[in-house]
């Protein structure tokens, strides 16, 4: 039995993959969600453990031991009450982190879930992202199996959500050209058989590996399926032109989803995708189930609706945790100079700091690593930041804020870290769990906005340096 560690484990694709594997292998399932780690799984054959992966410390005892690993993490959802960051950042800084605990542990393999990506050159920006982890994955030595697939069927997917409650909301679906694009939908139960698959075969299951059902189908075709599966009458027009920010605003509008998750859906339906052939999709082929039959097990047929997965939701015991502790994440992406590392950059920007914020703020940095924001007059000391050598080395640093009036304690270790990703192509400058002093209404509107243009500043100063 191996011992498999599932990063991602409360979304639907984990849950059902932790049930699949867990007759045959020892089975941890990480989550975000204190209160969800903190309840019993009805298997008790799979542990729960809680693991903010934004913390390189946490995951690197969460891979203790752990000789397989599955990354099934996608930063749709805010991870702080207030997050300054894109997903496609979260993305890369939580994928670089997990592929250091992976290294640092010996951990013999990583299996990710990627996306198809299209022949040509239009590729969406969630698609790119997914490609940016699957970089950042395997830039630290470990083998890195890449399942892409399309769209999954299965219960609690948010993608099959959205296809679901069109069809049961609207009487006239109007499309956009987009729609007649194919792929191959998999059913969810194939590919939990894929992953076990891969984990029983690592030698030939190495690298980008395409995966799909037993069919083409375009999302036209799909939608109509799914008004059959639902029986009900809906009539389809697709048109020969429609702007995508257009029809994922119809699709908000009618289904009531988040914009951060219909957008970056909207934005990837299949382009000029083909999948090539591979062991993975030999091994599924035979059993592969088609979608009407993956949608049927999916559906309630009382309610008409997709049946929720067994853990979900997990958003709300997020949510809920996260404006309890009130705390701040703040990431922004800085193009790094050739021939330069994150310890360069993070001296940098605090040597930088003060000639940019002054009159106002002065930087003061001490021999024994301790670094002071000041405000010039009334001579107030505004942060105080402490280097932490123990973790960090070239490619990291990380100051500890322990001080200054902007700051209050916080149920985490508030830090400031500077973190290089993709063999130095870029420095991530991320603040974690960070409790502002001053009240959360007044934050969001002065200091919030403050610290997030000067960064972009300080971003435009070495992207010109690097050019």
């Amino acid at each position: 039995m191996a011992r498999i560690t599932v990063a991602g484990a409360s979304g639907f694709i984990g849950t059902a993959l932790c049930h699949e594997l867990a007759g045959e292998h020892q089975v941890t399932a990480l989550t975000r969600s204190r209160a969800r780690a903190a309840t019993p799984d009805p298997d008790p054959r799979i542990t729960w453990r809680h693991c903010d992966l934004f913390s390189q410390s946490d995951v690197n005892r969460a891979l203790e031991g752990c000789e397989r690993a599955i990354y099934l993490i996608h930063s749709l959802a805010p991870s702080s009450r207030l997050t300054q960051a894109t997903p496609r950042d979260m993305d890369l800084i939580l994928a670089d982190n997990f592929a250091r605990a992976a290294a640092a542990n010996g951990v013999q393999q990583i299996i990710f879930v990627s996306g198809l990506i299209p022949e040509s050159f239009r590729i969406s920006r969630l698609l790119w992202s997914r490609r940016e982890v699957e970089m950042a994955l395997g830039a630290h030595g470990v083998p890195v199996t890449v399942l892409r697939a399309g769209l999954v069927v299965g219960p609690g997917g948010s993608a099959t959500r959205l296809m679901v409650e069109l069809v049961r909301r609207m009487g006239v679906l109007i499309l956009p050209p987009t729609a007649r694009s194919v792929t191959r939908p998999i059913a969810l139960r194939d590919l939990t058989r894929a992953i076990g698959y891969c984990l029983d075969h690592p030698g030939p299951c190495q690298g980008p590996l395409d995966i799909g059902g037993p069919e083409w189908l375009s999302y036209e075709t799909m939608l109509r399926r799914t008004a059959r599966v639902l029986g009900l009458r809906r009539l389809v027009i697709p048109l020969p032109w429609m702007p995508e920010r257009i029809a994922a605003l119809g699709v908000r509008w009618i289904t009531g989803a988040p914009a951060e998750l219909v957008g970056p859906i909207m934005a990837s339906l299949p382009r000029d995708t083909r999948i090539r052939s591979n062991p993975v999709q030999a091994h599924i082929d035979p059993d592969a189930i088609p979608f009407h039959r993956a949608l049927e097990e999916a559906v309630d047929p009382e309610r008409k609706r997709l049946r929720p997965s067994p853990r979900q939701p997990i958003r709300r015991e997020v949510a809920a945790e996260l404006r309890q502790a009130s705390l701040v994440r703040s990431i922004q992406r800085i193009l790094q100079p050739p021939g330069q590392d994150a310890a360069w950059v993070a001296g940098n920007y605090f040597r930088w700091l003060g000639s940019c914020c002054w009159p106002m703020v002065r930087t003061r940095i001490q021999e024994d690593g301790r670094i002071h924001v000041d405000l010039v007059w009334p001579g107030l000391r505004l942060l105080t930041l402490h280097h932490a050598p123990q973790a960090s080395g070239p490619e990291r640093q990380v100051y500890y804020i322990t001080g200054g009036i902007l700051a209050r304690p916080s149920p985490g270790q508030a830090r400031f870290e500077f973190q290089s990703v993709l063999g130095g192509r870029y420095t991530l400058a991320a603040i974690h769990d960070y409790a502002p002093a001053l009240p959360w209404s007044i934050y969001r509107w002065t200091q919030a906005v403050v610290h997030l243009l000067v960064m972009r500043r300080y971003q435009h100063k070495l992207a010109r340096l690097a050019r």
